[in-house]
């Protein structure tokens, strides 16, 4: 994103002045050349700094901007008279993903219910057979006895 403040360095050149204008606070002439150019040199160089930041801040400015408008979006705040904002059409599909999802979540459990079911009613009759097994087991072991006796 450009800065709305595209100034060039040029404002702080003499060069940029018309040849009849003059430095609004023209510098010493008691002063060394030298000191007005380092003093020129460190004023272009804060604001070619001053510059980058705004720069930089305008950038993370948008971004924040754009974050917010995800996040409204994402989830709508109560407006002054209480009314919900209008839910957009990718929350209406998520919804209804989340629907089906859940009904498919649902029939999964009842399937596995039924079977849990089955297998209990299993359970109990493999008890039965193995209670009669052993029934007929203590039975013929009865019978031999009684056999050997004889």
């Amino acid at each position: 994103m450009d800065s709305m403040f595209e100034d060039d360095i040029s404002i702080l050149t003499q060069e940029a002045l018309g040849p009849d204008e003059d430095w609004l606070d023209s510098p010493n002439t008691d002063l060394s050349g030298e000191m007005c150019s380092a003093s020129h040199f460190a004023l272009i160089t804060a604001y070619d700094d001053i510059k980058n930041r705004l720069t930089a801040l305008e950038r993370e400015n948008s971004t924040l901007k754009r974050r917010l408008k995800m996040y409204e979006v994402k989830y709508p705040l109560i407006g002054e008279f209480g009314e919900e904002h209008i839910f957009s059409l990718y929350e209406a599909k998520e919804n209804s993903l989340l629907k089906s999802e859940k009904a498919s979540l649902q029939q999964q459990l009842n399937q596995f219910q039924h079977e849990l079911q089955k297998s209990k009613e299993r359970e109990e009759q493999l008890e039965e057979m193995i209670q009669a097994y052993e029934k007929l087991c203590v039975e013929k072991a009865d019978l031999e006895t009684e056999l050997g006796e004889m």
